[in-house]
């Protein structure tokens, strides 16, 4: 078989398997673990043992060219280790039988998304608001989200969880598809590396406002074109669906994507906002100070708590429509390499 329809299986099983079973987070060996070790010994070696940095957006001041370079060796070198351990696995498995090869790039294809493992986590917060247990689904919240939420009512959990649901869909699963599509697992390892690194390092605040910038501003390119089609998607989920808004959406994506100070996380989460006729954002507490975030959406109104299912469903039937549309793309690429 030709390496065009070698990939074409692999990929697509590894959606499938994602799907079915999610991300692997129980094996030890998992890609993004071994990252996130890598990164937090190299964070040790260069800034020495971590302390109380504040919150991650509120340093300023002027770039440290010694620290920027310093990370910037950071995540390239844990980004060329993730590439090169991904392509020694799958030439290995290549030499010994293609349908081994098939099931390697699978596996790793698994590893690089979130579909199952993002519902996974973020319905047992939808579970204790449906059994009106406040404390339980604060504090599941937690586990998904970095703001403070000791003090959060019902309306603002549930905003808090389609919040992440609509940021993770585009980093976690629409990126890492649109890298694998393209350059198979070692794009999907590769971007894995700067998306972990940006969730580690990639703060503005004293600790890491120069070490972490390289991989802040590298994350941002890599999700630039994802985020968009992110929203794209959404906004396609919503024309299938009754209960959504499909024009309210791209109407709150036109209006509202500028907005944030990220240039991609208001994206999808301006567009999740349209379709579902709510307003996300908003003020929110981070670390114990408060922080002004710009609302987002167009307000129909207050969210409820079905709320979080549409948007589970969304997340869904988005990675479909963009595993569907990247298949076809490679499917046409193997036809005509024939």
């Amino acid at each position: 078989m030709s390496i065009v329809r070698l990939h074409f299986y692999g990929f697509i099983a590894g959606f499938l398997l994602d799907l079915l079973v999610g991300d692997p987070h129980w094996f030890k060996a998992h890609p993004v673990r071994l990252m996130g070790s890598l990164y937090s010994a190299l964070d040790k070696a260069f800034l020495g043992p971590k302390s109380d940095s504040g919150h991650k957006a509120e340093a300023r001041g002027q770039l440290d060219l010694l620290e920027y370079v310093q990370g910037l060796f950071t995540i390239a070198l844990t980004a060329l280790l993730s590439v090169l351990a991904g392509a020694g696995i799958l030439y290995a498995c290549f030499k010994v039988n293609e349908y081994l090869f098939i099931a390697a790039e699978a596996f790793l294809t698994c590893t690089c998304l979130s579909t199952a493992s993002l519902i996974r986590e973020t319905s047992p917060v939808k579970k204790a608001l449906r059994q009106n247990d406040i404390q339980t689904a604060r504090k599941r919240l937690s586990y998904v989200v970095g703001r403070d939420t000791d003090r959060l009512r019902s309306t603002e959990i549930i905003k808090a969880v389609i919040e992440t649901l609509a940021e993770n869909l585009s980093d976690g699963i629409i990126s890492p598809l649109f890298y694998l599509a393209i350059f198979g697992p070692c794009g999907g390892l590769f971007f894995k590396a700067v998306s972990t690194g940006d969730s580690m390092i990639g703060y503005k605040n004293d600790r890491y406002f120069s070490f972490g910038r390289a991989a802040a501003k590298t994350d941002d390119i890599l999700n630039f074109l994802p985020a968009r089609i992110s929203a794209f998607l959404i906004v396609l989920s919503a024309v299938f669906s009754r209960k959504l808004s499909a024009g309210d959406a791209a109407k709150a994506y036109r209006n509202d994507h500028k907005k944030t100070e990220s240039p991609n996380a208001g994206c999808p989460e301006s567009a999740i906002a349209g379709a579902l006729g709510i307003e996300l954002g908003g003020a929110a507490f981070y670390g114990g100070k408060l922080i002004e975030r710009p609302v987002l959406g167009i307000f129909s109104r207050e969210a409820e708590l079905d709320d979080i299912g549409r948007a589970q469903r969304i997340v869904v039937s988005a990675s479909v429509f963009m595993e569907i549309i990247c298949a076809v793309v490679l499917y046409l690429t193997w036809f005509l390499d024939n």
